[in-house]
């Protein structure tokens, strides 16, 4: 059975087998209804699409986990300035919202939050307020010849990685909430049938 289906689609499956198993056991005996027959096609046509949406929405969630894991933390412990003995021990948020790694340095024994995100989608805010700082640094009167073509290099690099993360993540995003909104439709699909069905056992019994 598809991983991705929730505790609802299961159970519904799992009335739907109860059905066909009746149908079959009326072919046996003597002949279908025609108002059964109509209703096991409907079972059947629901476990379908059911079943897709189950699949893209697999697909979907591991997208979204494979995304999460482009940003690699290349944290350091803040004394020691090592990354050897650090612990990940949580997340937190900063003031703009963005979620950051926590970690604890198990030889300095000192908890810290990294300085950068910990996900793409806050990644790309924080990645332009540097870029903008970097061009502000980049504009000062008294900065030699290479100290500005060293700037303007970084912030070609820079709006290079953004152009190239931004349309990944925006897709993202458009998958997920598309997913959220396909997601309740079909949460009040299988509960509707559900019901139907449950009134339907009941009348057989």
């Amino acid at each position: 059975m598809n991983q991705e289906l929730k505790q609802e689609e299961r159970e519904l499956i799992k009335l739907v087998g109860f059905f066909k198993k009746k149908a079959e056991q009326w072919t046996e005996e003597s002949e279908i209804p025609d108002e059964f027959k109509q209703l096991v096609e409907t079972c059947n046509k629901l476990v379908e699409q059911i079943n897709i949406h189950a699949q893209s929405r697999e697909v979907i969630l591991s997208e979204r986990e494979m995304l999460k894991k482009l940003v690699k933390d290349n944290a350091q412990c803040p004394h020691c300035n090592k990354p050897d003995n650090l612990k990940l021990i949580g997340t937190e948020k900063n003031d703009k919202g963005w979620k950051s790694n926590k970690y604890k340095c198990r030889k300095c024994n000192i908890t810290f939050v990294w300085n950068a995100p910990n996900n793409p989608w806050d990644m790309i805010p924080y990645v332009e307020s540097i870029v903008a700082e970097i061009e502000k640094k980049a504009e000062a009167e008294n900065l030699d010849e290479a100290s500005k073509q060293h700037y303007t290099d970084a912030i070609t690099q820079m709006k290079g990685n953004l152009a190239k993360l931004k349309p990944v993540v925006e897709n993202s995003a458009i998958d997920i909430a598309n997913l959220e909104l396909r997601d309740k439709e079909m949460a009040d699909m299988v509960h509707k049938f559900k019901k139907h069905l449950m009134i339907e056992k009941i009348k057989l019994s």
